[in-house]
C-alpha cells in the first residue's frame, strides 16, 4: 500500500510540475481554441439528459457531468468507456483488451446491469443479459458533441433500467462535420487502427456524413505472463443525414453497422460425455441500426418529437444468439401559463431474441418476444422566478416480462444568484429481469465431487422479479468567476430485491453421463444501502492552463432477506475511493500538452490492490489542417483493474502510440 502511495505521490507531483511551465513561458494566444472559453460559458452548456429537454447544465436538478469535445481531444483516448474515467462517481475497469466493466455508484461488473446508455436517443443497454458492450461502442469520438453522464436515477425519463445513472452520448450534427477527417494511430498494442469520415452537403438545408472506423488490439498478458488470448479487431460504418426543412421542421436519419471478431480463454463446458471443458476461443460480433427522428416545433413555443430505430445485433461463438429491438417514442413539450413547462410523452419497444443452446449455456425457451410500453410526465414548476424550481413527474411501464412499474421522482433547485446554484431530489426506480435470469442455465464451473465429475450450474427462475431503488441525493454547485468551479453531491440509496445467486442442495444426474450438480439459483435474496460523496472542480489559471480534479468516497451495506446470502461479493466489487487529476496546457509553437492521474481504490473481491494510472497526450497543430500526437496511456505500468467474473481479467499494459489527424 505505501508503495501505491509513493507512486501516486510521484505521479501527481509529475503533473503539477507540467502545470507551472506555463509560469515560465509564454503561452500563445489562444482566443480561437475550446481551452479559452471561460467556465462560465461551459457551464451555461445546454443539456438534455436529465429533463428530456434542454436546460442550462447549472439549473439541473441532479449529478451531471458533461464530457465536452476538448476533454475528448485533450485525453487522446480511443475507447468511450475510458473517456469516462474523468467523470466523478463512474467506476471505469478494463478487465481484458476487449472488455470494460464500467458502472455507476457501485455494483460494478462485466454485465454492469443498473447503467442506462444511449447513443444519440438509442439505448445500447443489452436486454438479454442486462448490460452494455463497450467494445461494440465503436464511435468516432472527434464526430461526438458531448456526453452527457448523470450520476443518480433517471428513469422518470428514460425508464426501467436508469437506475444508478444514465449516460447519454450525443454525436455533432453533420453540418458540422462537412468536409473530409482522417486519423490513423499505431503504437504499441495497437498495430493499426484508424477512422475516415467525409461530409457534404444536399443543397442549402440538408448535410449528410458517412464513415468508417478500423480498430485492431493485441493481446493483452494474464498475470503469470503469459497471452491472454484477448485480442480483437472491429470494423464498423455508417451515415448520418440532417435536414431543417423548414424553421418549424427538422428530419434525422442515421444509421450504423458492424463486424468483429474477439478472443476470450474463457473455459466452457463442451461435452459431458466425458465431461470435456474447452477455451472458448473467437466469437463474432455482427449488427446494423438505422434511427430516424422529427422535431416539430409549433408557433405557441411547444415542440414534438417522434423518434423510432430498428436494431439487431447477432453474436456467435460460446453465446450465440441474436437479438431484434423495434422502438417508437414520442415526446410533446408545451408552457401551460406563466410557471410550467411541461413534458409527456409515450413509447413502445418490442425485442425478439433467440439463443442456440449448448451444454453449457441456454435458455427455455429459447425464443421470445418481449414489449415494454411506457408514458411519462414531467412538470417544471418555477416556484420563483429564475430562482426557484420544482420537477416533479413520473414514469409507469407495462413490460411483459417483468409487469408494471411506476417510477416517479421530484427534484427541487434553487439558483439565489449566478454564482451559486442548490438542489435536492428524491426517486424510485427499478431495474427489470431479463430472460436470462427468467430461464437461463449455465454452467459456471465445477467442484470436487469424489469419483464423479461436480459441476456448478446457474439456473434463472421464473419468478425473479424487479429489483427497485429509493435514491436520496443533495448537490451544491458554485462558480467563482470565470476560473473556478465546484460541483459537491452527496447520495444515500435504498435497494431492495437485489439479484442473487442462492445455493442450492447438490444432487444426481445419470443422463447424458454420471455426475453431481452443485445448483445456483436465481434470486432477489438481498436488499441494503450505499451512499457516499463526489466532488468535482475546474480551475482555469489563464488562458493556457485548465486544471482539473474529483474525489468519489463510495460505501455499500448489503445483506440477505434471509440471512443465508453472502454480500461480500457485491461490496467488494466498487472501490471505496477514486481520485482524479488532469491538466491541460497550451504551449508556444503550436503544442499541447494535456495529462491525467486517476488512483482507484482496492476491489477486495477480487484481491485486486489499488492502482494509479496516468495517461498523457502531446500534440502539435504547426501544419495546416494536421496534428500529430504521441499518446501514452497507462504509463506506470501493468495492473489489473479487475477480477475474474465471467471472463477471465488480464492484467493493463502500458501503450505508447501515435496518432495523425488530417482534416481537409
Amino acid at each position: 500500500m505505501f508503495r501505491i502511495q509513493s507512486t501516486f505521490r510521484l505521479a501527481c507531483c509529475a503533473m503539477l510540475l507540467a502545470s507551472a511551465l506555463p509560469m515560465m513561458i509564454s503561452a500563445q494566444d489562444a482566443k480561437d481554441d475550446l481551452t479559452a472559453l471561460s467556465l462560465e460559458s461551459l457551464m451555461s452548456t445546454k443539456v438534455t439528459s436529465v429533463s428530456r429537454h434542454q436546460e442550462e447544465l447549472r439549473k439541473t436538478a441532479a449529478a451531471i457531468y458533461v464530457i465536452t469535445q476538448e476533454d475528448i481531444q485533450r485525453s487522446g483516448a480511443t475507447d468511450v468507456a475510458d473517456l469516462l474515467r474523468m467523470v466523478p462517481g463512474i467506476e471505469v475497469a478494463q478487465i481484458n483488451s476487449n472488455l470494460w466493466a464500467v458502472a455507476a455508484r457501485g455494483f460494478n461488473g462485466q454485465y454492469s446491469n443498473k447503467l442506462l446508455v444511449l447513443v444519440d436517443g438509442r439505448t445500447v443497454y443489452d436486454p438479454l443479459f442486462s448490460g452494455v458492450y463497450w467494445n461494440l461502442q465503436n464511435l468516432i469520438l472527434q464526430d461526438i458533441d458531448r456526453i452527457e453522464v448523470i450520476r443518480g436515477p433517471g428513469a422518470t425519463a428514460w425508464g426501467a433500467n436508469a437506475v444508478n445513472g444514465v449516460i447519454s452520448i450525443t454525436t455533432k450534427r453533420a453540418s458540422v462535420t462537412q468536409g473530409g477527417l482522417l486519423v490513423a494511430d499505431s503504437g504499441s498494442g495497437r498495430p493499426a487502427e484508424g477512422s475516415a469520415r467525409f461530409g457534404g452537403a444536399l443543397g442549402d438545408d440538408a448535410f449528410y456524413r458517412a464513415f468508417g472506423r478500423q480498430t485492431t488490439r493485441d493481446s493483452l498478458p494474464t498475470g503469470s505472463g503469459t497471452d491472454g488470448g484477448d485480442s480483437w479487431n472491429l470494423t464498423n460504418g455508417g451515415f448520418r443525414l440532417d435536414w431543417d426543412r423548414s424553421k418549424s421542421d427538422s428530419f434525422t436519419v442515421e444509421g450504423n453497422s458492424y463486424r468483429g471478431v474477439m478472443g476470450n480463454r474463457q473455459n466452457v463446458l463442451t461435452s459431458m460425455s466425458p465431461v470435456t471443458f474447452e477455451t472458448a476461443g473467437l466469437s463474432g460480433n455482427t449488427g446494423a441500426d438505422i434511427l430516424g427522428r422529427w422535431t416539430h416545433s409549433f408557433e405557441n413555443s411547444s415542440t414534438l418529437t417522434v423518434q423510432g430505430y430498428y436494431d439487431i445485433a447477432r453474436r456467435t461463438g460460446f453465446e450465440k444468439y441474436d437479438v431484434r429491438t423495434v422502438d417508437l417514442d414520442l415526446q410533446y413539450g408545451f408552457k401551460a401559463g406563466g410557471r410550467n413547462d411541461v413534458m409527456l410523452g409515450f413509447g413502445r419497444r418490442d425485442y425478439t431474441y433467440n439463443l442456440s443452446n449448448t451444454v453449457s449455456l441456454g435458455l427455455t425457451p429459447p425464443s421470445g418476444h418481449v414489449n415494454v410500453t411506457s408514458g411519462f410526465i414531467q412538470d417544471e414548476i418555477s416556484l420563483i422566478n429564475k430562482k426557484l424550481y420544482l420537477n416533479v413527474g413520473t414514469k409507469v411501464e407495462a413490460d411483459t416480462l417483468a409487469g408494471n412499474n411506476l417510477q416517479p421522482s421530484a427534484h427541487l433547485s434553487w439558483l439565489p444568484d449566478n454564482r451559486h446554484s442548490a438542489w435536492i431530489s428524491a426517486s424510485h426506480a427499478v431495474r427489470t429481469p431479463n430472460p436470462s435470469e427468467r430461464g437461463a442455465y449455465f454452467n459456471s464451473g465445477t467442484f470436487p465431487a469424489g469419483s464423479l465429475p461436480g459441476l456448478v450450474n446457474i439456473y434463472g427462475q421464473p419468478d425473479a422479479r424487479s429489483e427497485s431503488l429509493n435514491a436520496y441525493e443533495a448537490g451544491y454547485r458554485y462558480q467563482a468567476g470565470r476560473k473556478l468551479w465546484l460541483d459537491l453531491t452527496a447520495f444515500y440509496n435504498v435497494y431492495g430485491h437485489l439479484s442473487t445467486d442462492q445455493t442450492g442442495a447438490p444432487y444426481f444426474e445419470a443422463v447424458p453421463a454420471p455426475h453431481l450438480v452443485l445448483p445456483l439459483y436465481v434470486g432477489n435474496g438481498m436488499k441494503g444501502q450505499t451512499y457516499g460523496a463526489e466532488a468535482a472542480a475546474s480551475y482555469k489559471v489563464n488562458s493556457a492552463l485548465t486544471l482539473k480534479g474529483s474525489y468519489s468516497f463510495l460505501r455499500l451495506s448489503l445483506h440477505g432477506y434471509n440471512g443465508t446470502v453472502s454480500s461480500e461479493g457485491a461490496e467488494g466489487q466498487s472501490p471505496r475511493h477514486q481520485v482524479s487529476f488532469g491538466s491541460s496546457l497550451n504551449l508556444p509553437k503550436s503544442f499541447n500538452v494535456a495529462g491525467n492521474a486517476y488512483f482507484v481504490g482496492s476491489l477486495p473481491n477480487f484481491n485486486t490492490p489499488a492502482y494509479t494510472r496516468v495517461d498523457t497526450n502531446i500534440g502539435w497543430k504547426g501544419l495546416e489542417n494536421v496534428e500529430l500526437q504521441i499518446v501514452g496511456q497507462n504509463l506506470l505500468g501493468s495492473h489489473p483493474e479487475f477480477g475474474d467474473t465471467i471472463s477471465p481479467a488480464n492484467m493493463v499494459t502500458r501503450s505508447i502510440f501515435g496518432r495523425v489527424i488530417w482534416r481537409f
